[in-house]
């Protein structure tokens, strides 16, 4: 047992055992007590009933969580609000939250409308609650999550929860309660009171203002009507600070609800407050020292058996005892400070001497600024110690009159104090509230939590809460909980009362610029800024101080448009504003195209590739006289993925082996983009500018945009910002081109410049693989050399980091345990005996028709190919294989230069195809390339390669083992393509005629008066005679050869057609047969032998007259088809006449728009609609519309981004609601689904007293593949159509959901309809129909049983009775039918007997 110790406040508690578990709420500066039954004094009597263990029953305690109890009523005050919930001030210093669903009913069905589309009658919390508004529900203790222990309170406003308790009969005039705005009348307003059969309204003149559904109000009962089931009351709004009851006979304290005014008398002092009673004596009541009407009063300030007003906060749900404040007039913010020189006190307000005036309710009363009143609370003091204490010491020091230096905490609104602590870690916080942090500061933070919704984490900064979003976490960094981090703060957000922080290493380098305000957003300044969205026309860049920036793309050249991601941080300069927004441009570059400079990587896992930093010497002048240390300057770029490698299964490897902090070199592409493939490139050669580029220079390019058609390209030409476009048909050899190529980004080719234009400075250039390429097999085995250098530069780096994956090299023989059989690709998957990171995998065509082992089985393989970067080893477990492959890496002497060698293909790569010679014991690996080039798109080097397939190999290197095809070889060998002449001297020729003979071709051309001929020999290349070296060279061509004077007797020198002449043949005899001259064409048909100089025969006057008579006859087909209305139009020509001779026909303009469309004639069309918009007659409205119709399609179609500017242009020149209504099925046509959507809610709020607007809107939900929204379409639009038109919305819907094979639904409106109607004979056989057609005969059949009991009209019958007759003899027997037709014949007796 523990010794006892004097307890606190007062005696009468006993300590318990230390291990004894007890509830916390008896847990008082660190000893667990109890209460005990306490001895009777002289000079105060217990009250009668009090039980000994029982807690003080007749106290002013204040509200605690302790003693709030489930669904009590209780009064708050909202102290914030937004737009989705309620931060409310209750009783005690303790705050609750309402939400969206806590307001009213008709507030929640408001909201759910909200969320289907309907905005029309919604608002948000925001416009209907008021900071400082008083308000009373039912609390709800909740846990802030399933791991804390801290409470939370929600607080249900709903009327039909807060006065549930209440019945309509016990109702007076006077009454005073609250409800909420459930429906808007023209007279008034009905409101949901939630009080069983109590039904209220509120006239509207009666009004004190403008109201919204859902809103709540005070509202007092002025007259009321009681039935036995129901009362009905008329009620006015009354404001909060007028909420008196008059009436003091009030017997029922469920019916004086939180927040009214009574009168309190007050009849004893209470250490702690005033205790008295209300309504004549017959409640008692108690008012807190801290819920007196001034905050400095203390309970000997109000006189007993004195009367006052006070506000009712609440009633404890058991002992019905009444707990009241007399400050009527709450204030959510502090009385403001008299003199200037005062300083207003706010959260994290110091105040050095605070003065003690009493020890209060919940703690230590003190005295801040002379002026307000303060709360040191107990617990706050308690915090500060640990273990068993002695409290009268503790509390010694906070005697009468002592001061202290205080830290505020804040301020409660309902008992008008500041609730502050003394804790020295606290109050000695240099960062306390967001107001002690600014923009641009470098903080240290404290991880909290990592935080899902963003990516980031949750942290601290002192006191202060912050967030670290994904975007601005550094790269490769592990964060820990309770890890330090340093951070620069880039935005304060005091609505959610948070700041973000950013620890890249971009925000937190020396001299860096923020823009922290937008008055320093001045034209020219450089500021740093990160990327957070990226769109096709614009990059949104976001500062400090959450200051936003919009990079339009269109400022910028074609080559850095789209080298910009999420997460980027740099520098952006400011080109000017608009309003708010910042617009932006690039600062200058920095670094040159193909500049090559130290980089240090920063971070290695991204997907684009690897991010870095390059640090230089600061040019600021002002950091330069400063006397900085650090005088440098970091900038940060990208080297994208494919810019690691020029072969795209390296690339994920060459990310792997450049760690974070490993020192580089790599070459400027562009702006902040670097290359490491380039590096070699740039080193070996000067970088070309546009003055020093020449034609017939081959450019090393990468592809920016591949298209079906058109490629752009990205030259390596300093000075020359545009891409430059290059036709499919200028990359791939005539004779396979209609094959697609795939091209990606950023891929590697070579171009040759055929022209250069200085006036509009422009290149031309071909990549195609003649132009380009040597010929020489040699070159494309160096290819695959630097291939393989490349491999081996990635093993040793992997070796140097100890990865296990680079102890293995090809050819060698390991061990491997079968795991199992790849679903999807039926590969074999072993584990690498001996290492748990590496996998092997035998690709399926090697397995061909084996038996797969045993899982866990051991065999043995041979590695065929290393992939680095996911650690796998490509094997195959074949004897043979293992047998015969060797991890030597040269190849033998006796296969040097052969040829015809038999191979197995084992495998196909991405860039080289292994294969395995057949014969030999141990024969090295065989590297085979895919391509001769990398120009080589079509892969014609491996195309007659698949895996699992012999073929026969040619070796074209003297010591690796690298081949190709024998195909491949034979049509290469021995090719030396000629050098390209410096100068070539071509004439114009004047005239130039072609001849054919049957022995020789030959080109005549006129020089300077003197006709040059000269026969083409044939070339001779080895033993092939007239072989041809590339594909195009396969088709025959007319040859020509150019002689100059000064050669005239010697041999001509016949040259190759490659690289600048190779087209040039036919290029020129297709031009000399344009230039020909129409006598000259004559000539040659008649004969082509007589000489140029001879005369046209003339023609006879017969042959004049059959000339006559056939350019009659040509003219009348001409007449006539242009006169037949049947003929389709052909030409341009043809198109005008007609829209000239119909300008108001619709038709017309939107064929002779399909026409130009039909001919890639885009701008054109768009052109011809414009026109025909501004010919066609205003009256012709149906016409017009026609012709908007088209020229929105024609935007869906090709430019979607103009389509809302034409729809708005649109609307604005035709009738809207018929516009939208073809809009619909525009969209449609074109499967514009979110459009759609779009659209519709704008017909829906527009035009919603229209029927057919709904009718279009159900149809088009059925269509969207949206069902569930057609119903509450259907409630909608009966809620905002005239009475007289639901009848027909009804069964407009019913025939959609029949149309859409729901006549479930269709049946049960329908059914609805001819019950309630049952004289709508029209819908009745509406009905009918609509049954019959979907097969139901039985369903119809007894449909028109009840039909014909209707007792309607006898003209009304007459049509029931031939519906029922025509199904039956349709779809039923002679004897049904006979049937309706005896019904018939007693329907007409009993109308005969009924007439006489």
């Amino acid at each position: 047992m523990g010794s006892n110790e004097k307890s606190f406040p007062r005696g009468g508690i006993a300590n318990l055992q230390a291990n004894t578990d007890s509830s916390t709420s008896n847990l008082i500066f660190g000893a667990t007590q109890r209460k005990i039954k306490k001895a009777p004094k002289l000079k105060e009597k217990p009250v009668e009933g009090e039980k000994g263990d029982q807690l003080q029953a007749f106290s002013a305690e204040t509200l605690t969580y302790d003693t709030l109890q489930e669904n009590m009523l209780v009064m708050g005050v909202v102290k914030a609000t937004d737009a989705t919930s309620l931060q409310i001030a209750l009783p005690g210093r303790m705050t609750a939250r309402a939400l969206v669903a806590d307001i009213s009913d008709a507030y929640g069905r408001v909201a759910q409308s909200y969320m289907a589309g309907d905005s029309s009658e919604y608002r948000d919390l925001t416009a209907l609650f008021n900071v400082g508004q008083i308000v009373y529900g039912r609390a709800i203790k909740t846990r802030k999550d399933s791991e804390s222990k801290r409470m939370s309170l929600l607080l249900t406003l709903k009327p039909s929860e807060v006065n549930s308790s209440l019945h309509h009969a016990n109702i007076k005039k006077g009454f005073i309660f609250v409800g909420a705005i459930e429906e808007i009348q023209e007279h008034g307003c009905v409101i949901e009171t939630g009080i069983d059969g109590l039904q209220a309204f509120v006239p509207i003149e009666n009004a004190a203002q403008k109201h919204h559904i859902g809103q709540l109000i005070f509202l007092k009962v002025k007259q009321i009507q009681h039935d036995s089931d129901k009362s009905t009351c008329q009620c006015v709004c009354i404001e909060q600070d007028k909420l008196k009851i008059k009436s003091q006979h009030e017997t029922n304290l469920d019916y004086i609800l939180p927040g009214s005014i009574v009168k309190f008398k007050v009849t004893k002092h209470l250490k702690n407050g005033l205790e008295g009673s209300i309504m004549n004596e017959a409640f008692r009541g108690y008012v807190n020292e801290h819920h007196l009407a001034e905050a400095l009063q203390s309970p000997q300030d109000y006189e007993v058996n004195e009367e006052y007003l006070a506000r009712l906060l609440y009633v404890m749900p058991l002992t019905k005892l009444v707990y009241l404040t007399f400050n009527l007039n709450i204030t959510v913010h502090p009385e403001q400070p008299e003199s200037e020189g005062e300083e207003l006190l706010k959260k994290g307000s110091i105040v050095e001497k605070a003065r003690v005036l009493r020890h209060g309710t919940g703690g230590i009363v003190v005295l801040l600024n002379h002026k307000y009143k303060g709360l040191i609370s107990y617990g706050s003091i308690k915090s500060n110690f640990k273990g068993n204490y002695d409290q009268d010491v503790v509390l010694a020091k906070y005697s009468s009159k002592s001061k202290h230096k205080v830290r505020v905490l804040g301020y409660d609104v309902i008992e008008s104090l500041y609730y502050c602590t003394d804790d020295p870690n606290v109050v000695n916080e240099k960062m306390y509230t967001l107001e002690d942090i600014q923009t641009g500061d470098i903080v240290s933070a404290r991880i909290v939590k990592p935080d899902p919704k963003i990516g980031g984490y949750s942290v601290k900064i002192g006191k202060v809460n912050g967030i670290i979003e994904q975007l601005q976490l550094a790269p490769n960094t592990r964060y820990e909980v309770g890890q330090r981090v340093r951070c620069r703060v880039l935005e304060i957000s005091l609505d959610r009362k948070i700041c973000y922080l950013s620890s890249r290493n971009e925000y937190l380098s020396k001299g860096i610029k923020l823009l922290t305000s937008l008055q320093l957003a001045q034209p020219g300044h450089v500021f740093t800024g990160t990327v957070v969205k990226c769109e096709a026309s614009y990059v949104l860049v976001k500062f400090c101080g959450g200051i936003k920036g919009v990079l339009h793309k269109q400022r910028l050249n074609e080559l850095v448009e789209n080298t910009f991601f999420e997460g980027q941080t740099t520098k952006f300069r400011v080109a000017g504003r608009n309003k708010d927004q910042v617009l932006l441009t690039l600062p200058e570059d920095k670094f040159q195209l193909g500049e090559i400079i130290p980089i240090e990587v920063t971070n290695n896992t991204l997907d684009a590739g690897l991010e870095f930093k390059i640090t230089l010497a600061s040019d600021d002048q002002n950091a330069a006289t400063a006397g900085d240390e650090d005088n440098t300057e970091e900038f940060v770029g990208l080297v994208p993925l494919r810019f690691l490698s020029d072969y795209v299964d390296l690339q994920e490897a060459k990310k792997r082996i450049h760690p974070v902090g490993k020192h580089i070199e790599a070459a400027c592409i562009m702006q902040n983009i670097f290359s490491l493939r380039d590096v070699p490139y740039f080193s070996e050669n000067l970088t070309k500018d546009w003055h020093t580029v020449q034609v017939g220079d081959v450019l090393r390019a990468n592809v920016k945009h591949a298209g079906e058609q058109v490629l752009e390209l990205l030259l390596p030409v300093r000075n020359y910002n545009k891409l430059v476009k290059l036709h499919v048909k200028m990359l791939c050899l005539q004779t396979v081109r209609d094959k697609p190529i795939m091209l990606e980004p950023d891929q590697l080719l070579y171009v040759k410049v055929l022209s250069k234009e200085l006036e509009t400075k422009t290149l031309t250039v071909s990549a195609k693989l003649t132009d380009v390429w040597s010929g020489q097999l040699s070159d494309t085995a160096k290819l695959v050399e630097s291939y393989l250098e490349e491999v081996s530069q990635i093993r040793k780096s992997l070796k140097h980091m100890d990865a296990p994956i680079a102890k293995y090299t090809r050819g060698d023989k390991i061990n491997v345990i079968f795991k199992g059989i790849d679903s999807t690709t039926s590969n074999w998957v072993y584990n690498v005996e001996g290492t748990k990171s590496i996998r092997a995998m035998m690709i399926s065509s090697l397995a061909v028709n084996a038996t797969a082992p045993q899982e866990g089985s051991k065999q043995e393989a041979v590695i065929l190919w290393i992939d680095y970067a996911n650690d796998l080893l490509l094997i195959s477990n074949k004897k043979k294989d293992i047998e015969h492959i060797s991890s030597s890496k040269e190849l033998p002497q006796n296969l040097i230069a052969k040829s015809g060698m038999k191979a197995k293909v084992l495998l196909k790569l991405d860039n080289i195809v292994v294969c395995s010679l057949k014969k030999g014991t141990s024969n090295p690996l065989i590297l085979c390339p895919i391509r001769l080039h990398p120009n080589d798109v079509e892969n014609t080097a491996s195309a007659c390669l698949r895996q699992g397939d012999f073929c026969n190999l040619a070796f074209i290197h003297d010591n690796l083992p690298i081949a190709v095809p024998e195909t491949v070889w034979k049509l290469w060998k021995g090719v030396k393509r000629a050098a390209v002449e410096a100068e070539e001297t071509a004439v114009k020729p004047k005239k130039m005629k072609i001849e054919n003979n049957a022995n020789k071709s030959s080109v005549q051309k006129v020089t300077n008066g003197k006709k040059t001929e000269e026969e083409v020999k044939p070339l001779v290349n080895g033993k092939k005679k007239n072989g041809q070296l590339f594909f195009e060279d396969k088709k025959p061509a007319k040859t020509n050869t150019y002689k100059s004077n000064a050669t005239s007797e010697t041999a001509v020198k016949v040259r190759l057609p490659g690289i600048s002449n190779f087209w040039d043949t036919d290029a020129l005899n297709n031009k000399t047969q344009e230039e020909s001259s129409s006598d000259e064409d004559d000539h040659n048909a008649a004969g082509g032998a007589e000489p140029s100089s001879s005369k046209k025969k003339r023609l006879s006057a017969k042959e004049k007259a059959k000339a006559e008579v056939k350019e009659e006859e040509r003219l009348r087909e001409i007449e006539e088809r242009n006169a037949d209305p049947n003929q389709r139009p052909e030409t341009i020509d043809q198109f005008e006449r007609l829209v000239l001779a119909e300008p108001n026909d619709s038709k017309t303009w939107i064929q002779y728009m399909s026409f130009m469309l039909s001919n890639t004639e885009i701008d054109k069309a768009r052109e011809i609609a414009r026109r025909a918009i501004k010919t066609i007659a205003f009256r012709e409205t149906k016409e017009l519309r026609n012709m908007w119709m088209a020229l929105l399609n024609l935007e869906l179609s090709y430019n979607s981004s103009n389509f809302d500017d034409v729809l708005k242009e649109a609307l604005t020149h035709t009738d809207p609601l018929e516009t939208y209504i073809k809009l619909v099925e525009v969209l449609k046509a074109h499967n514009q689904k979110e459009r759609l959507i779009s659209v519709l809610n704008n017909l829906m709020r527009k035009f919603k007293s229209d029927l057919q607007v709904w009718r279009v809107a159900a149809d088009a939900y059925f269509w969207l593949g949206m069902p569930e929204r057609v119903q509450p379409t259907l409630q909608r639009a009966i809620n905002v159509l005239p009475k007289n038109e639901h009848i027909n919305c009804i069964v407009a819907f019913a025939k959609i959901y029949a149309k859409n094979n729901d006549n479930g639904m269709a049946q049960t409106l329908l059914d609805d309809i001819v019950t309630s109607y049952p004289k709508r004979i029209d819908i009745w056989v509406l009905y009918a129909d609509m049954l019959i057609k979907a097969g139901l005969i039985d369903s119809a059949r007894n449909l028109m049983e009840r039909a014909v009991l209707q007792k309607l009209q006898p003209d009304k019958m007459l049509v029931i009775y031939k519906k029922f007759l025509d199904l039956e003899e349709k779809h039923g027997t002679e004897e049904n039918a006979a049937r309706v037709k005896k019904l018939a014949e007693q329907y007409v007796q009993s109308q005969n007997k009924s007439l006489k």
